[in-house]
């Protein structure tokens, strides 16, 4: 749990698309790095440290990170990567601001889902000696999810569209008329699989005074994570509920802001996620909730978490507002990452 003294400065984000043929995980990355450092109008040289994002099975490499080390200034310099959602390297980075161990920071989360085999991927997660032996992958545990919530096909629809509607990249679809995957859920319940990376640069109070580039303040960022899959209630998030209500606090607020951005993979963990939270069923999403779409609203996984971060940001920069952005790691949800901003207005 980390309070805020770090100030966001630059961002940056690519589109979002099922293929990015046309570059590499190198060039992807440096697309997200150029326009933060532009927004923050300082140079690579200047950077003081990295806290990247990556997964080293999507990536196809161990040391997933090693693409991208020149590209975000970490020769020589400080650098660590955290092989989980850009949520939790937006807390890593505020946590060594907070401590004074750097003062300029480059936060980069990037993933090319297309370029591996995300059966393979998600099979790699489960338990080698037993599960994994199955060729299980995540949308057939997450079938038994469903079955468990029992969430109606319509309400996780209405989920699904709400987040389409918001989407850059997504064309509008039913959901519940796309083809069945594992019983019961339906092909567009699914986040799809895209490329694309994001950014941000973080700094401390003096360096933002300095600039005076400041857009927002990362107020405090809270992680929680749970039991595997197997030893835990699939019908409940207490992580999340944990991790938010430690993020509130440590920021200093009473209650939730209107503006709040969930991260998940299926559309009913998006309806489970707003139950835990008490904001309530589909027609959350569909009065607000989630403003980006979120990871429905077609975000690489790895990435989703940070772009939601991204969200919060420019609705509050300028301002004197607040959001809160969620991202997640792991087998349906495993660890929860929640952070919260202010506008610097």
């Amino acid at each position: 749990m980390i309070g805020g003294r770090s100030y966001v400065v630059g961002i940056g984000e690519t589109p979002f698309a099922p293929r990015r043929d046309d570059v590499n995980t190198t060039e992807l990355a440096w697309e997200a790095i150029r326009e933060a450092l532009g927004d923050a109008r300082v140079e690579l040289a200047q950077i003081t440290g990295v806290i990247s994002a990556s997964q080293d099975f999507w990536e196809g490499r161990t040391i997933s990170s090693m693409a991208v080390n020149e590209v975000a200034g970490a020769t020589f310099k400080a650098e660590s990567k955290v092989a989980a959602d850009g949520a939790l390297a937006v807390g890593y980075a505020a946590a060594r601001i907070a401590t004074g161990s750097d003062s300029l920071m480059l936060v980069v989360a990037h993933c090319k889902e297309s370029q591996a085999d995300p059966h393979q991927v998600e099979n790699a997660a489960f338990d080698p000696l037993g599960q994994r032996l199955l060729d299980p992958d995540e949308t057939v545990i997450a079938a038994f999810q469903a079955q468990q919530l029992d969430f109606d096909l319509a309400d996780r629809a209405r989920v699904v569209a709400a987040a389409r509607s918001r989407s850059r990249w997504l064309e509008p679809a039913d959901a519940a008329s796309s083809p069945e995957t594992a019983t019961p859920l339906h092909e567009l319940e699914r986040a799809p699989r895209m490329d694309g990376a994001c950014a941000l640069v973080l700094c401390d109070e003096e360096t933002a005074g300095r600039l005076g580039r400041a857009k927002a303040r990362i107020a405090s960022v809270a992680t929680d994570t749970g039991s595997y899959w197997l030893d835990r209630d699939l019908t409940e998030a207490p992580g999340l509920k944990s991790a938010f209500a430690n993020a509130l606090s440590a920021a200093g607020w009473d209650d939730a802001p209107d503006h709040v951005e969930l991260a998940a993979p299926f559309a009913h963990q998006a309806l489970l996620f707003a139950r835990e939270l008490g904001a309530g069923g589909a027609e959350a999403f569909e009065n607000g909730l989630c403003p980006t779409g979120g990871w429905l609203a077609g975000r690489p996984g790895v990435v989703a978490g940070l772009s939601n971060v991204i969200g919060g940001l420019r609705a509050v920069q300028g301002t004197s507002e607040r959001a809160l952005a969620h991202g997640t790691t792991g087998l349906l949800c495993q660890s929860h990452h929640v952070v919260c901003v202010e506008g610097a207005g």
